[in-house]
């Protein structure tokens, strides 16, 4: 049986989100239920996870999270390596202000089934865990 996963992601500041993802889409025992991208330039984010989708040939919802933090002053502003996009085949226009909603409704549709894997800043997880505070006990794991 696969592992249902979310992953929250910074992907494009550095090279462990892409990697995480490419194994993620590599694994026939992890379903990935969709993608979120967490920090700025969200719409580059989301499309550098769009580019390794394509390449894999697997279409997964990528949804454009928060791009500032909550408390703390903004430290990854920019998504540089995003600047290779030109090179690769990848969806653009990706929804914002859908993120949370994609989460708080995945988590409730599959209680217990679904793993979050956060490899950003937590922005997204703390305003979920926000705004429905029952979500801990319905997700199966959280992954950091």
């Amino acid at each position: 049986m696969s592992e249902k996963i979310i992953l929250d992601t910074d992907i494009g500041s550095d090279i462990d989100d892409a990697i995480c993802l490419a194994y993620l889409l590599a694994n026939p025992d992890c379903q990935l239920l969709g993608i979120t991208t967490v920090t700025g330039e969200g719409e580059k984010r989301a499309e550098m996870a769009s580019a390794l989708c394509h390449i894999t040939g697997q279409e997964i919802p990528i949804f454009i999270g928060a791009e500032e933090p909550l408390l703390i002053e903004q430290r990854q502003r920019f998504a540089p390596q995003a600047s290779a996009l030109s090179q690769w085949s990848r969806d653009i226009g990706f929804p914002r202000g859908e993120a949370i909603a994609f989460l708080q409704d995945t988590i409730h549709e599959l209680p217990g089934q679904v793993t979050l894997l956060t490899i950003g800043p937590l922005t997204n997880i703390a305003m979920l865990f926000k705004v429905d505070p029952e979500i801990p006990a319905l997700i199966k794991g959280l992954v950091m």
